[in-house]
């Protein structure tokens, strides 16, 4: 019952549907990759250049 409810709050399905009309393997399918919110910084790729421009180095 618990995995039911989960389906349901996590993926807005209703009852029926993960009941009667979608598998279950697609139901663990869909709730593996929906999309997570990204907490915390967000890490951007940078070239050599641009890492070292504004860097400064103790001495």
């Amino acid at each position: 019952m618990g995995q039911i409810a989960s389906f349901m709050e996590n993926l807005h399905l209703t009852y029926k549907e993960v009941l009667e009309e979608i598998p279950y393997r697609n139901l663990v399918i869909m709730q593996k990759d929906k999309l997570h919110v990204a907490y915390g910084d967000v890490l951007q790729e940078v070239t050599d250049e641009e890492f070292f421009k504004n860097r400064k180095f103790d001495e």
